[in-house]
C-alpha cells in the first residue's frame, strides 16, 4: 500500500484556504506560485474540488455582506429612519448619509436600508393621492392637533364622495376598522368646520411631520414596505403645490405668505364675494347647509330668473377652495356690519 504522500506546513494552508473558498490565483499571488502549481497541489492531497470551494466562497462573502450591513444599520438606522418619517426616499437617504458620512460604502448602506423594516417613500408619491386625500391629511393633523371632536354631521354633509371612498381604500389597507375610519372623517370635518370661523387656524410642516410620524407609530397607520402609509408626508404635500405655503392657501388656511393675485375674469371681486354672500343667506332661508353642490343647483335657479353668477368651479378657484369661499363671505358680512354700526353711531 502507497503512503499517502507528506505535506509541508505551506502546502497545507494552500488546501486549507482553497476550503475556505480563496481563488487558485490569490494562494498563487501570496505564496509565489504559478496558478497551475497551486491546482497541483491541491489535487495531490485530496483538496476541496472547485465546485466546493466557489460555495465557501460565496458563503464567506455574503457572510462579509451582512456583516457590514448590520454594522451600517447600528450605526445609521436612526439617522434613516428619521429621514424616511420626513418623506426621503430611500436613495435620499442613501445619498444625504453618504455625503456627511463618506466613509460609507452606498451599496452596503442601500442593501442593509432594503432589507431594513423603515418604510421610505416613494417617488411616484404624487401620484398615488388625489388633492382632497393630501389636503385631508392635513385637516386630519390640525383637527388631532387642536383636539377636536369629531364633527360627524358635518362631514356628512360636506366632505366630497371621492374623499370617503378614497380613505376608505387607503386606511382599509392599513387594517382601520369602520369606526376609526369614521372617526378620521369626523375630525377632517370638524378642523374644516373651525377653520370657517377662525381665520387664523394653521400648522407648520416640521409639526405636520411630527403629528403624522406619531400617528403612525401610535396607532398602526402603516403599510409594508413600498406603500404609501396614509396621511401624506410634508414633501409630498410639497411636491403637489410647490411648497408648504401653497398647500395651506389652497386649503384656505393661514399662511406667513401674501399669497398669489387671482384673475377677476369675468366678474369682479365683489361679484364673487356677494355671490357666496346671498347663497349663504339663501341655503339658511331653504334650512339647508351651505355645500358646493347646493350652491351649484341655486346659480342654475338664479340663472333660469335672469341673474348671471359665477360657476361653482370659478367660485373654488377664485378663492382656491369652497371652504375659503365661505369664510370670505361671512369676514366680508361682518366688515359691512361693522361698517353700518360706525356709519349709524
Amino acid at each position: 500500500m502507497t503512503p499517502p504522500p507528506m505535506i509541508t506546513d505551506r502546502d497545507r494552508d494552500v488546501i486549507e484556504r482553497y476550503a475556505d473558498g480563496a481563488t487558485l490565483q490569490e494562494i498563487a499571488d501570496g505564496i509565489n506560485l504559478t496558478r497551475e502549481r497551486v491546482r497541483q497541489i491541491v489535487r495531490k492531497h485530496g483538496g476541496a474540488d472547485a465546485e466546493t470551494s466557489r460555495a465557501a466562497r460565496q458563503a464567506a462573502k455574503e457572510a462579509g455582506e451582512q456583516r457590514a450591513q448590520i454594522e451600517f444599520l447600528a450605526e445609521y438606522e436612526a439617522i434613516a429612519s428619521n429621514l424616511a418619517h420626513q418623506g426621503f426616499t430611500r436613495a435620499e437617504t442613501v445619498s444625504r448619509i453618504s455625503v456627511l458620512y463618506p466613509s460609507i460604502d452606498v451599496d452596503v448602506a442601500d442593501e442593509a436600508l432594503r432589507a431594513s423594516n423603515i418604510v421610505f417613500d416613494q417617488n411616484n408619491d404624487t401620484d398615488v393621492f388625489s388633492n382632497v386625500a393630501l389636503e385631508a391629511g392635513v385637516w386630519f393633523l390640525l383637527g388631532s392637533e387642536l383636539r377636536l371632536k369629531p364633527d360627524y354631521a358635518w362631514a356628512a354633509v360636506n366632505l366630497p364622495q371621492e374623499l370617503l371612498d378614497e380613505l376608505g381604500t387607503h386606511l382599509s389597507e392599513a387594517s382601520v376598522t369602520p369606526d376609526e375610519l369614521a372617526t378620521v372623517l369626523g375630525i377632517i370635518g370638524a378642523a374644516q368646520n373651525a377653520a370657517m370661523s377662525d381665520p387664523t387656524l394653521t400648522i407648520t410642516g416640521a409639526r405636520y411631520n411630527e403629528l403624522r410620524s406619531e400617528l403612525l407609530d401610535a396607532i398602526g397607520l402603516k403599510s409594508a414596505t413600498g406603500t404609501k402609509p396614509w396621511p401624506p408626508t410634508r414633501q409630498t404635500l410639497q411636491k403637489r403645490y410647490q411648497g408648504w405655503s401653497d398647500a395651506l392657501e389652497a386649503m384656505g388656511l393661514a399662511t406667513a405668505s401674501l399669497g398669489r393675485p387671482k384673475g377677476l375674469l369675468a366678474f369682479s371681486e365683489d361679484d364673487y364675494a356677494n355671490a357666496v354672500i346671498d347663497f349663504i343667506s339663501a341655503a339658511a332661508a331653504a334650512g339647508a347647509e351651505p355645500t358646493f353642490a347646493f350652491y351649484g343647483e341655486w346659480v342654475k335657479e338664479q340663472a333660469a330668473d335672469g341673474t348671471r353668477r359665477p360657476s361653482p368651479a370659478s367660485v373654488r378657484n377664485f378663492y382656491d377652495g369652497w371652504l375659503p369661499a365661505l369664510r370670505k363671505a361671512n369676514a366680508v358680512v361682518a366688515a359691512r356690519s361693522a361698517e353700518a354700526n360706525l356709519s349709524v353711531e
